[in-house]
């Protein structure tokens, strides 16, 4: 595999929520081939792969991971084709959505404030109130488990609620269809959106979103709040006073405490509404 390969490489400066152990391997593949290489070497040694995205959504163990972690930051190029960009995993979303709007292609906007790079948004089908990554995707390159390359167009897409049902495909580059408008129009409504996610989630504070799954008919972060969790703490993490479905860690934060205020936070509200909140987050070595 060309790029680095490098051992027990410290996971928290990398997260989101600046929490978590060393993976005891780190890979930094150069491009979908070396991607291809390192899935057929791991599964012919046996070793756990986890891939690395934006770290917005992942909790890692105070301990660490064992076996591998792949980032793929060097899979950062982005291509347009008329109305249609072909991002690579590593790209940064509020990059690709900078890079369409000042080619005046809209569509991504409701995207904004999303800390997530294109492949871990994929994976997740990320989103908010206003849309989700799938919207306006039109088709996927992932490496397969056995490690070849595929190109998936709509019709091999069945996304549901934040989970882009990959299974243990990796994805590797996404095309996106988009429409063209004035970049003064998509610039004004990423401003909008993001001045309103800015009022309602604490999204420039460590964390890893919305730690838990909307029940059916019903918002976490409300159910949270009504049991009385906003601003609980355990240790140097918190339940969010802005949204109480974000868990922020205040400094010196562990995945200890992390684990220990989900536990107060989902008895509470089973207590109190008789519901179990599922985790939405992912957790790596637990």
């Amino acid at each position: 595999m060309r790029g680095a390969v490098r051992e027990n490489v410290p996971l928290g400066p990398l997260m989101h929520l600046r929490i978590g152990g060393p993976a005891e391997w780190f890979l930094e593949p150069f491009a979908e081939e070396d991607v291809a290489t390192a899935m057929r070497v791991c599964r012919e040694l046996d070793v756990p792969l986890r891939v690395l995205g934006g770290g917005s959504n992942v909790v890692v163990a105070d301990t660490g991971v064992r076996g591998a972690v792949m980032h793929l930051g060097n899979l950062s190029r982005i291509v347009r084709d008329g109305e249609r960009i072909t991002a690579g995993a590593g790209v940064t979303l509020p990059s690709l959505l900078r890079a369409t709007k000042d080619v005046g292609l809209a569509g991504l906007e409701t995207l904004t404030g999303i800390p997530a790079v294109v492949g871990g948004a994929v994976a997740m089908n990320a989103g908010t109130r206003d849309g989700e990554t799938f919207d306006h995707l039109v088709s996927i390159t992932v490496v397969e488990p056995d490690g070849t390359i595929a190109v998936r167009g709509k019709d091999r897409m069945h996304p549901v609620y934040r989970d882009g049902r990959l299974d243990d495909s990796i994805v590797v580059q996404a095309t996106f269809a988009l429409k063209t408008d004035d970049p003064k129009a998509i610039f004004d409504r990423f401003s909008a959106s993001l001045k309103k996610r800015n009022a309602t989630q604490p999204v420039s504070q460590r964390s890893v979103g919305c730690v838990f799954r909307n029940p059916p008919g019903r918002a976490a972060g409300q159910l949270i709040e009504e049991a009385g969790c906003k601003t609980l703490r355990k240790g140097e993490v918190e339940v969010s006073g802005l949204h109480a479905n974000y868990f922020l860690n205040l400094g010196g934060g562990t995945a200890a405490d992390f684990l220990a205020l989900m536990d107060e936070v989902r008895t509470r509200v089973k207590q109190k509404h008789g519901i179990d909140l599922m985790p939405e987050a992912k957790f790596w070595g637990f």
